[in-house]
């Protein structure tokens, strides 16, 4: 009897072990992903700054890169590019047209006719 207690010791103990080692692993696994959810969304902050330093130099309007973003995205999904790579020009693109539809919105605003008015 005392054997098979120390045999169902033996193995509750390496059971913990494996348990620890496991929430060692997952614990990695969870700061690698946020790291890399960090290094997302700096591309992203990266790409609409250079899309905004565009827009601002009148080389090309948001609505513009956006739809250039969405031919992208549709030869890439064509080529069976990994998802994570279109999902990222989609978020990209999104994002851009949301923020062209803001700023199209903030014109209007400014450039109202009781606006213009009180100006004159």
């Amino acid at each position: 009897m005392n054997a098979s207690l120390d045999a169902l010791a033996e193995q509750m103990l390496a059971i913990a072990e494996i348990v620890s080692a496991q929430e060692k692993e997952i614990k990695a696994l969870k700061a690698r992903g946020q790291q890399l959810e960090e290094h997302d969304q700096a591309i992203m902050v990266a790409f609409t700054t250079f899309f905004h330093v565009l827009a601002a130099k009148r080389i090309a309007r948001l609505e513009e890169i956006s739809a250039i973003l969405h031919n992208i995205i549709g030869v890439a999904q064509h080529e069976a590019y990994p998802q994570e790579s279109i999902r990222l020009l989609q978020r990209l693109a999104t994002m851009l047209h949301e923020q062209s539809a803001t700023g199209a919105a903030e014109v209007q605003v400014h450039r109202s006719p009781a606006s213009e008015n009180n100006a004159a």
